[in-house]
């Protein structure tokens, strides 16, 4: 029987190491790539939820005041004799009571009053949507 000649092709420490380094910031790239992804989505997620929050707000902001009204600066919101105002600034739907401001909701087109007495919260967003509010009268009005 003849011998058999086999031979083995194998790597030098110098290609290991390098092979090593390549695979770690392949890794590395993955990672950070993972971190961004993950950052984004959680940012989104909290911004749903910042608009979730400001669209309740306003629900009950609507629901709880004894009228509202058309205002000089934007929409008069009254509770009792303290006046409140509903106002736009740059997108976003800002409530200012007396010294507190407190930005309920971003990405506003608009906000209006409508209906014949008038009886609806409008705010336009600027996605093409409109939240309608109903808006009760007081009682000596009604």
């Amino acid at each position: 029987m003849r011998g058999i000649n086999h031979t083995l092709r194998a790597s030098t420490l110098v290609e290991t190491l390098v092979m090593m380094l390549v695979a770690c910031i392949a890794g590395m790239d993955g990672r950070t790539l993972f971190t961004r992804l993950q950052a984004r989505r959680t940012e989104t997620l909290l911004e749903n939820g910042r608009r979730r929050d400001g669209y309740f707000r306003l629900e009950s902001l609507a629901a709880g005041a004894d009228s509202i009204r058309s205002g000089r600066e934007g929409v008069a919101v009254y509770y009792g004799s303290r006046e409140s105002v509903l106002t736009l600034c740059d997108s976003g739907l800002v409530y200012r009571s007396g010294e507190f401001r407190d930005t309920l909701l971003t990405g506003v087109a608009g906000l209006q009053l409508s209906g014949r007495d008038p009886d609806t919260l409008e705010v336009a967003l600027a996605e093409g949507f409109t939240l309608r509010f109903p808006v009760e009268l007081p009682p000596r009005e009604q």
